[in-house]
């Protein structure tokens, strides 16, 4: 069997995810697809609104045979790490193939601006250490310090989302010599940040979360027509069972606890925590009333939203300087398996043996610090909700086994 694996974070599962799915098996060739899937947190330093479990069931009845979790220190990061994390993760379950979105769809662009920013690295140094010191962020710094470069011929343009993170998946698969083939699929629809959900069919994630809550009382019905009848039925249910939607403004409450609560040298010992960082965030505290007023006053040119909002989610979850780089240095210790339909189940059974990382179906089968830490996030995560529910979902991230979808039959076994 052939194994094409995918990156994704599904918040939620929506029609341009559907069109991914399909053309990834499609131009791969393969005869089945890996997800490997950000837990409850995500990259840009956000909590995902429903759990990784309700959008791991919409990915399977999306068309994904495997889903994998990509681990929560794995999952908050910068492009980079990110895209590493999930390269290493597909390579240790000998995926064949990886297929990604990108605004280019030009997979021989990505390996040409590659080489072209390999030779050129020296003068992208300068570029990006000038404009770094001109108060530029990261992304930024990156965008500008490309752009000042003489190029042989058309580049990739890296002032887009999908593009940038595209080329970390190349260029993890090149340094890790991972036997993967690379593939990418032109994103069509709405773009990355678009926040209309009405223009069109294939809306972004950003603008469905956005309608999602635009008002007090979340309705699921405005979202419809963007995202397929399952992930509907998804939304509507966690609403049902759990009262709300996980946001930043309900975790905003934990989070300014806990910054008024830990003093300032403790807060410098803390993950992304910048030296000086640590009074802004206990002077800015003092006076926001919500999320979004606190990111605010709390932003400058230097740091970037997502940046911040990370860094805030490092905060909440107490995560420690050096046992943060001590994991990032090692990678992911572990594949866990969230859920798979019969053939991703056929599959696994043909390369668990093969693989160089220890495949887990519940967090009690292997002693590792990663694995306390995913508890750990996974009770922040519901930290915002009634007791009962707090207690419920606790017990569920030790205990529950992998999720198991027949997809002849189209239901849950």
């Amino acid at each position: 069997m052939k194994a094409c694996g995918i990156i994704v974070e599904y918040n939620p599962f929506h029609n341009g995810h559907s069109y991914h799915l399909q053309q990834s098996k499609k131009q791969t060739q393969s005869d089945c697809i890996i997800a490997v899937m950000s837990g409850n947190f995500l990259q840009r330093g956000e909590p995902a609104i429903i759990s990784k479990w309700e959008r791991a069931k919409t990915a399977l009845m999306g068309g994904a045979d495997l889903i994998i979790e990509l681990p929560y220190l794995f999952a908050v990061s910068p492009a980079p790490v990110f895209a590493k994390a999930g390269v290493r993760l597909l390579q240790a379950l000998r995926a064949e193939a990886l297929c990604f979105g990108s605004e280019s769809g030009n997979i021989d662009l990505f390996y040409h601006t590659i080489s072209q920013l390999e030779k050129q690295k020296v003068l992208y140094d300068e570029a990006f250490q000038s404009y770094s010191k001109q108060g530029y962020s990261f992304p930024k710094a990156s965008s500008l310090a490309a752009g000042s470069l003489s190029w042989e011929s058309e580049a990739l343009d890296l002032s887009l989302p999908n593009n940038i993170l595209g080329m970390e998946y190349v260029r993890a698969m090149a340094d890790s010599h991972a036997p993967m083939e690379a593939h990418t699929i032109k994103r069509i629809g709405a773009s990355f940040h678009e926040e209309r959900i009405d223009a069109h069919q294939i809306a972004s994630a950003t603008s469905i979360r956005k309608t999602l809550n635009s008002s007090r009382k979340p309705s699921v019905s405005s979202i419809e027509g963007a995202v397929p009848s399952y992930t509907s039925e998804a939304l509507s249910h966690y609403m049902e069972e759990n009262g709300q939607f996980t946001t930043w403004d309900s975790l905003f409450p934990l989070l300014r606890y806990k910054l008024l609560a830990t003093p300032a040298v403790e807060l410098r010992k803390l993950y992304e925590v910048e030296e000086g960082l640590e009074y802004r965030l206990k002077e800015t505290i003092r006076h926001a009333d919500s999320f979004h007023t606190f990111m605010t006053a709390l932003k400058t040119k230097r740091y970037t939203w997502t940046r911040l909002q990370r860094m805030c989610l490092h905060i909440l979850n107490h995560i420690s300087r050096p046992d943060a780089e001590a994991a990032l240095k090692e990678g992911p210790p572990y594949v866990r398996i969230l859920g798979m339909s019969d053939v991703g189940q056929r599959y696994l059974n043909t390369v668990k043996k093969q693989a160089d990382l220890p495949v887990l179906t519940t967090l009690s089968r292997l002693q590792n610090p990663l694995i306390e830490l995913e508890q750990r996030v996974s009770a922040v995560y519901f930290g915002g909700y009634p007791q009962e529910i707090i207690t419920k979902k606790i017990k569920e991230e030790y205990s529950t086994p992998p999720l198991r979808f027949q997809r002849s039959k189209g239901q849950f076994i």
